[in-house]
């Protein structure tokens, strides 16, 4: 009965001394949990941005851009799925942002087109170009400074503006013909 019983005291001391050790572990790799934590909250290391909401900053031209994965390239709207990868990462490119266009783009980088079926990147408004078809994206209301001439187009495609070098050409741009008597 002796034997029994240091055999069972030599158990509970070798199960006590495996529990002590697993607890011991346990609080190492919480610790480890917590100090990295720590670190990251005192150092200010940036947390991955994933929601379109994380993704604004300005361009160098002052407009609204899209934020790379490295949080510090902004790109112009229109460089989303574009088939290139203009950030490091390639999340310009991925099928969260480019799946089902345009609704997965991020709502402020897009203008919406009076038509609800057309739409174009925030940075194509007011490029003279008539994105939207109706020349919504180069109306007066949205573009009041126009840096070519304003006038009644001949050619719809125009809109309302005409770039400058277009003026005096010998080619009728403005149904008043203003684009070669007056433009400068």
């Amino acid at each position: 009965m002796s034997g029994d019983l240091a055999l069972q005291t030599k158990n509970r001391h070798f199960s006590t001394k495996r529990y002590l050790l697993i607890t011991c572990v346990a609080f190492l790799f919480l610790g480890s949990i917590a100090a990295v934590l720590s670190l990251s909250v005192i150092f200010g290391i940036p947390v991955k941005p994933t929601s379109p909401s994380y993704r604004r900053c300005q361009t160098a031209s002052k407009q609204l851009g899209f934020l790379c994965d490295d949080l510090t390239t902004c790109l112009p709207p229109s460089l989303l799925c574009n088939r290139k990868l203009d950030c490091n990462h390639g999340e310009d490119e991925s099928t969260a942002y480019c799946g089902q266009m345009p609704s997965s783009l991020p709502q402020n980088l897009l203008f919406k087109c009076p038509n609800q079926k057309s739409w174009t990147y925030i940075d194509k408004v007011c490029d003279m170009r008539n994105d939207c078809g109706d020349c919504s994206d180069e109306s007066g209301l949205q573009c009041p400074i126009c840096s070519g001439w304003r006038c009644n187009t001949v050619f719809f495609a125009d809109c309302d503006c005409i770039p400058k070098v277009r003026c005096k050409d010998g080619i009728q741009d403005c149904a008043d013909w203003s684009d070669e008597n007056t433009c400068v």
